[in-house]
Formats: C-alpha cells, sequence, structure tokens
C-alpha cells in the first residue's frame, strides 16, 4: 500500500516537472491574446464616439447586445468545446477572434481615415458592422477564456493544488497587468498621432497574435499529447455532429438546460455568489468615473487610482497562492469575500459623510453637493459649491473603497475559479464555464438597467447601496455554502483521487 502510494507520488512530480515546461509558452499565447483584448476593450468605446459625437447611443447599444450575447449563447458553445478535440477546436477559436477583431479595425480605419468622405447613415452602418462583428468577437473570447482556464490548465496542473493555484494566479496577473499597459499603449498612440493609426495598430497586433498564438498553443499541446489528446465526453461522435448542426432555438434551449446542469453542482453557490459581485457600480466603469469626475475629482487623480486599483489586484493574486497554502481554498474563499466587503464599508459610509450627494442625507442636513443632471460619461466640467470643493470626504471615501476592494474581489475571483476546475467533471466542463459567463453577465447588464431607471447624480447613492448589498448577500451565501456539507466534496479524498487520477492517466498515455 505505502509502495503503490509512493510511486504514485513519484508520477505526480515526474508528470507536474514535465508539463511545467509548458508554462512558458502558455503565459507567452495569454499575454498576447490578454494584450489585444484590452486594447480594443479600450479603444472600441472612443472609435463609437469618434463615429457618433452627439451621444453615447452607440456605446450603449454595443453594450447591451455583446451582453445578451454571452447571455443567449455561452453554454452553447461550451458545450460546443466540450463535444469537439481541444486543438482543432481552439484553433478555430484564435482565428475567428484574431481575424474578427482586425476586421472591425480595418472598418474604423476606413470610417475615420477621411470622415468627410462618409455620410451619417453610413456612419450608422458601420456602426452596425461593428456591433455586429463584434458580437463573433465577444463570443470566441469567451471561448478562448474557456477552453484554456477551464480545460487545459486543469489537464496540465490539476493534480497538484498548488501548482495550479500558481498558475491560475499568474494568468490572473497577466490579464491585470494588460488592462494596465495596453490602454496606456493605445491611448498614448491616438494621442500623439490619430485615432485610425491606433486601428492600424490593433489590427496588426492581431493578425501577428494569432500566428504566434497557433505556434505556441500547438508546441504546448505537442509537449502534452498524451493527456490533451484524452478527452472525456458523454456523446458519441453521431450525437456531437447533430449538436453542431442544430439551430439557433435549439442552442437557446441549451442555455436554459445548461442552468439546470449548473444548479445540480456542488459549485453552484460560489459561482452564483461570484456573479452577483458584477451588480456593482463600485468599479472604476465609465458611470463610476462619470460621477466621481462630476463631483470634482480629477482626472489625473482618478488615472492613478485606478493605476493603484490595478497594482493592489496584482498583490491580490500573489497572495492567493499563500492562502491556499496556509488557510485551504475554501477558506480562501471566505477571506477575499469579507475582505472585499469591509472595503465596501467604507463606500457606504461615503454616502453619510461631507460632501455626498445622496438624497436622504441632504434632507437630513440641509446641505446639496449636486447639480440636477443625470450621469453622463463625457462630461468632466460641473460647478460645484465650494464648500463641497474645500475637502470632499465623501469621494475621498468612495474611491479608496473602490480601490482597495480590488485585493478581495480577485482573491474571490480565482477561488471560485480553481473550485469550478477541481470539482466540475471533464464532459461539461465547457458548458459550467458558458453558463458561468452568462450568469456573470446578466447581472452585469441587470446593473446597467438600474442605472437607466435611476440616471440622476443624487440617485447614485441608492446604487452604492444596491452594490454593498449585493456583495454582502455574495458574501454570506458563501460563507453559508463553506460551513456546509458541499463544501466538503472535495478536501481531502477526492483532491487525493484528482491527482491520482491525473497521475494515472499521464502513465497510461506514455
Amino acid at each position: 500500500m505505502t509502495d503503490t502510494h509512493l510511486t504514485n507520488d513519484e508520477i505526480v512530480e515526474e508528470t507536474k516537472s514535465k508539463y511545467d515546461k509548458t508554462k512558458l509558452y502558455l503565459y507567452i499565447a495569454m499575454s498576447l491574446s490578454s494584450w489585444g483584448d484590452r486594447m480594443w476593450s479600450f479603444a472600441v468605446g472612443i472609435y463609437f464616439i469618434s463615429l457618433n459625437p452627439t451621444n453615447l447611443q452607440g456605446v450603449a447599444i454595443n453594450g447591451v447586445v455583446l451582453n445578451l450575447a454571452v447571455i443567449l449563447f455561452g453554454t452553447a458553445i461550451g458545450i460546443w468545446i466540450d463535444h469537439n478535440p481541444r486543438l482543432p477546436t481552439l484553433r478555430k477559436i484564435l482565428l475567428i477572434q484574431n481575424c474578427s477583431v482586425a476586421f472591425m479595425a480595418i472598418l474604423v480605419v476606413i470610417a475615420l481615415y477621411d470622415q468627410s468622405k462618409f455620410s451619417a447613415n453610413w456612419n450608422i452602418i458601420i456602426q452596425g458592422m461593428l456591433i455586429g462583428i463584434g458580437i463573433i468577437a465577444t463570443l470566441s473570447s469567451m471561448a478562448s477564456k474557456i477552453s484554456i482556464s477551464k480545460d487545459w490548465v486543469v489537464v496540465l496542473y490539476g493534480s497538484d493544488r498548488q501548482n495550479l493555484a500558481n498558475t491560475n494566479a499568474t494568468i490572473r496577473r497577466i490579464d491585470l497587468i494588460s488592462n494596465v499597459l495596453a490602454p496606456i499603449a493605445t491611448g498614448a498612440i491616438m494621442a500623439f498621432t490619430f485615432r485610425w493609426v491606433s486601428a492600424v495598430f490593433i489590427a496588426g497586433w492581431n493578425v501577428i497574435s494569432l500566428g504566434l498564438e497557433w505556434f505556441l498553443y500547438t508546441k504546448v499541446y505537442r509537449t502534452a499529447e498524451n493527456v490533451l489528446s484524452h478527452k472525456i465526453s458523454k456523446t458519441n461522435s453521431n450525437q456531437e455532429s447533430s449538436q453542431v448542426e442544430e439551430g439557433v432555438v435549439t442552442k437557446l434551449l441549451s442555455s436554459i438546460q445548461g442552468l439546470g446542469t449548473y444548479g445540480s453542482l456542488s459549485v453552484c453557490l460560489p459561482g452564483l455568489s461570484l456573479a452577483l459581485l458584477y451588480m456593482t457600480v463600485l468599479s472604476f466603469d465609465s458611470v463610476t468615473r462619470a460621477y466621481v469626475i462630476d463631483q470634482g475629482l480629477s482626472e489625473v487623480v482618478l488615472g492613478g487610482l485606478n493605476g493603484l486599483g490595478s497594482v493592489i489586484g496584482v498583490i491580490g493574486t500573489f497572495m492567493y497562492p499563500v492562502f491556499v497554502k496556509h488557510n485551504g481554498l475554501v477558506r480562501t474563499g471566505v477571506i477575499g469575500f469579507w475582505s472585499e466587503f469591509s472595503m465596501l464599508l467604507l463606500c457606504l459610509s461615503s454616502l453619510f459623510v461631507h460632501g455626498s450627494t445622496f438624497a436622504p442625507y441632504e434632507i437630513l442636513t440641509g446641505y446639496s453637493c449636486h447639480l440636477n443632471s443625470t450621469i453622463n460619461p463625457v462630461s468632466t466640467t460641473n460647478f460645484i459649491p465650494y464648500y463641497c470643493l474645500e475637502l470632499n470626504v465623501s469621494v475621498l471615501l468612495l474611491i479608496i473603497g473602490i480601490t482597495f476592494n480590488r485585493f478581495g474581489l480577485w482573491v474571490v475571483d480565482l477561488t471560485v475559479n480553481q473550485l469550478q476546475q477541481e470539482r466540475v467533471p471533464e464532459d461539461i466542463r465547457g458548458r459550467i464555464g458558458g453558463t458561468q459567463s452568462a450568469l456573470n453577465q446578466f447581472f452585469d447588464m441587470l446593473r446597467y438597467i438600474l442605472i437607466i431607471i435611476l440616471p440622476k447624480m443624487p440617485e447614485f447613492g441608492y446604487h452604492v447601496c444596491l452594490s454593498v448589498l449585493s456583495v454582502f448577500t455574495a458574501s454570506l451565501i458563501y460563507t453559508i455554502w463553506s460551513c456546509s456539507s458541499s463544501s466538503q466534496l472535495v478536501p481531502p479524498s477526492t483532491d487525493i483521487e484528482m491527482c491520482e487520477t491525473n497521475a494515472e492517466l499521464s502513465k497510461t498515455s506514455q
């Protein structure tokens, strides 16, 4: 018994050492992909404003349509990933994703190079094309993330929890760093040249990145082909073929069925808790940026705090493996959720201190620090009473809370992601990953709907209250789950079983 156990340990170590060599290729490929995604997500809103400078309608429609696309088709795409071989599937995704972004960038170049040649109607048509192709790009980007983070990473490094935690943290760190640096690079190109030049750069980046990512992921696959080529699926080849040919209605039904499958898993409640974090304005999004600037915070200070928030998020990715090692995976999630909530209490308290525009506070105190206006992300200049400009404690508390809650947020994100990696069966990883993405986008869209219902500056405080309530609910749900029997399904017995299964698979495939 002891000899067998030692033999399995040796196999795990040998497998871990072998597949760790693939990490460099994986990290470089994901850096290229993340950088391209972040450049486009930063630039696309500016391009829409350039095509229609009079209002934000194009930006709003684009955001809502892309959210709806993920909600409707996320699960179906996940099922498609489950039912097809890993490398050919990923190659198709990379081809569609990079080509669609490059084509949209080319459209922007054509439209912005000489705008005088195009009428208003042509600009509307181009915006419509950007939205349509953007759906394809968004879905393929989501598919790429599901394929790599929910499947490839688990197969390669899932035999050791700590190794998996380190890998997940590094991947998230790459994304956060790209989120800081890519917009700076894109903005610099726009500032020192022309906006259409930045579109040329983005198009070129995606074309070159396609070739490099194709090569790097192929290199990863060839190095670990003995495990990556083996894929468990409940359906036979005939069923898989028929599913590819299913119509849109059937795919939508599969999304509904995906919720049923999702709800039957032990990680359903942690996933729901993560999704609830998307229903918050307490982040550096366009709405919150517009609000704090309206309250007198300078763009320079806001940009600096945004960068600081990303740095704190990166620190969270460094601390995550440490928490997992010393506290276990489930308890790490508890730390992350309540850490985030504790920082958001500063945001809640900002509604009841000097400088607050929250209507109930103003009624009680008689002070008014707002204009009777609606939230407008492009407005940067407003006249505010002098006593609100002396030291706006309200805005200060709000922005500090938003900045420092990034630590807990990314610890939570990594925890729930790894829980799903470890506990979701291989044959439905894509389905569950797609359903989780759809759930996240549903709550994100719900946030925008609430903003449309309550758009005025004095009403922003209600969104803050709802955001804090949403995070508290998420923290409470996760904590209750962590104390239940469901949270104990993996540690320690199934962890050992998972390691032995992966090790045995590696042994028999050699």
